[in-house]
């Protein structure tokens, strides 16, 4: 073979390899990197769930009694050493009363207004767990000064029976601060005008003090007024009957205890705290 035929063969060889391609790796694809996620397992699902603290109380069956304390105040002031025994019987020095709120707020007891008492005796509704009333009567001016802002503290509802003819009359709280406390979530109920011996009244003097201080305060505040507090805590069933004519649907005495019964709703009890009373003797009269 010439020269020139060997060269032109080489030249062949090379364009066909060069054609086809020269044999060489695979081409590696770059891998993204990989994130590692735990696998954390779910408990399987159980058909008994965990029990929980029961949030309200249901009504009494019939014919037995809820557990419902409604506390009682008057004055809310100190008192100086020559104070007399019925002023510390009706009086609360500022800093007790304070303490005595803290206790059933840390104690989970739930305020309730009277008309939520009223429908859980007649109408089986239920209640928030440890209802209480705490319940002020007159509608001394201290009410507002001492105990509606210690009340607002603990975030706490009072009930405040109040007699009308005094009220913007020193040392009566004024109209404006009654309203102003309603409208803060305040129960306000009557307490008749002018707080008499009912019983010493003529029939139609004693329906006028109940009905009139009734009609006064649903006027002036805007809501239905259902309950009502007997001036002295004096009562008899002409009374009784007076107040149900009038429209009402329970009143409170000043008979001790905590146990409330349907078949009671005019003669419910209330629990007095006096001067001198500790924290203790407080915490003894409530529901164990």
């Amino acid at each position: 073979m010439s020269q020139f035929l060997r060269i032109g063969a080489f030249i062949l060889v090379a364009a066909v390899v060069v054609a086809c391609g020269a044999p060489s790796q695979p081409a590696i694809t770059p891998v993204a990197a990989i994130t590692i996620i735990p696998v954390v397992a779910t408990p399987a699902a159980t058909s008994t769930p965990a029990p929980t603290a029961t949030a309200f109380v249901t009504a009494p069956a019939p014919g037995q009694a809820a557990i419902v304390p409604i506390l009682l105040y008057h004055h809310l002031q100190d008192l100086g050493s020559g104070a007399s025994e019925l002023q510390k019987t009706w009086t609360v020095a500022p800093q007790n009363f304070d303490a005595q709120m803290n206790l059933i707020a840390q104690r989970g007891f739930h305020t309730i207004t009277m008309g939520q008492l009223v429908a859980h005796l007649k109408d089986g509704k239920s209640l928030p767990a440890k209802p209480i009333i705490v319940s002020f009567d007159d509608g001394w001016e201290e009410q507002y000064a001492v105990a509606f802002p210690i009340l607002k503290k603990y975030h706490l509802i009072g009930t405040f029976f109040v007699y009308t003819h005094p009220l913007d009359h020193a040392p009566y709280m004024t109209w404006a601060q009654l309203q102003e406390m309603s409208a803060a979530g305040m129960d306000i109920q009557p307490h008749t005008l002018t707080h008499p011996h009912l019983r010493a009244l003529t029939p139609n003097e004693a329906m006028k003090e109940i009905a009139e201080s009734k009609s006064i305060l649903e006027t002036r505040l805007g809501r239905p007024m259902i309950a009502f507090a007997y001036p002295f805590g004096e009562y008899d069933a002409a009374i009784i009957d007076m107040l149900k004519r009038a429209g009402f649907q329970a009143a409170v005495t000043l008979d001790p205890g905590y146990r409330q019964r349907a078949d009671e709703l005019f003669t419910l009890h209330r629990i007095r705290t006096s001067y001198n009373d500790s924290l203790d003797d407080f915490t003894k009269r409530l529901p164990q």
